[in-house]
Parts: structure tokens; sequence; C-alpha cells
């Protein structure tokens, strides 16, 4: 007679220990990581690697796969236009900065190239004790004692 009884009534084994174990495991944590850049689902990364699939859903949602990405940088024509509208529209070179999460010295150059002069900027300039412009002294002078042949190019 066969002994099924037995077998039904066999604990199964915690898989939560194991779950947790593995988990904690950089390495897989960094396989994972580069599946879904590779473009994997966090379903099949899971299955694959036998991790919980919370932790991988999480780590799809925080960016590591490029189809989620949230933020995409723009491009420096947009920006320019962006600054150069925001200066016609009577702003102050410190709102321009914040709100474009520029610094005072790329807002200025871009502005530069779009036709706008130093004299007409000064009067929107932030106050001296502000450490916005005192970064951008800072960059001025270090911009000053190191002369390029080109000038400078702004990257983001």
């Amino acid at each position: 007679m066969c002994d099924t009884t037995n077998s039904l009534t066999a604990e199964t084994p915690d898989l939560s220990r194991f779950y947790k174990s593995r988990s904690r495991d950089s390495s897989l944590i960094e396989t994972a990581k580069k599946m879904l850049v590779h473009g994997y689902t966090p379903g099949k990364t899971a299955l694959l690697l036998r991790l919980p699939y919370d932790l991988v859903k999480g780590l799809y949602d925080n960016s590591w796969n490029p189809r989620c990405r949230k933020i995409s940088n723009t491009s420096q024509y947009a920006t320019k236009r962006m600054a150069r509208m925001y200066y016609e529209s009577g702003a102050m070179l410190a709102k321009i900065c914040a709100d474009l999460q520029l610094p005072l010295f790329t807002v200025v150059t871009l502005l530069k190239r779009e036709g706008i002069t130093e004299k007409e900027m000064a009067s929107r300039m932030p106050d001296r004790d502000d450490p916005l412009f005192v970064a951008y002294r800072e960059t001025v002078a270090r911009k000053q004692k190191n002369p390029q042949r080109r000038s400078p190019r702004l990257h983001y």
C-alpha cells in the first residue's frame, strides 16, 4: 500500500528564510539590476534569480529599466530657449536657476549666447552674499585663471 497520507501531511519548507537570505546577496541584486537594464521584465528576473517579486519590482520602479526612467535630460537648445523665455518675461536670474535646476554661470552663459549683455543682466543678479552668486564668482575666477582656446562647452 502506498503511504500517501504521510506525504500530504508533511510540512512544506519555509521559503521566507530562503528568500530573505537571497534578497540580501549583493551579487544577486547586481545581477537583477543588470537584467532589468537589459530589458528583462521584473517577473522573469524574479523567477530566474529566485528573488522576491516585490524586491525586483522595487528595483524596476526605481529606474533600473530605461523604459521606466522618470526624468530625461533636456537638450541644451531647449534649455537655452526656456532661459530666454524666462528672462523676457521679467524673471530674476535666481528664479531661472531654481526652475531650470542649473547653476548661475550656466544660465548667464546661455543668455549671453542669446545676445543678452551682462549689463542688461546686472539688475536681475542675486545679492552679493547669496550662495548662488558666490558660486558664480568662484566659477568665473576659475575660468579666468585657466583660459581655453575655445569657448567653454556646457554639458549636462
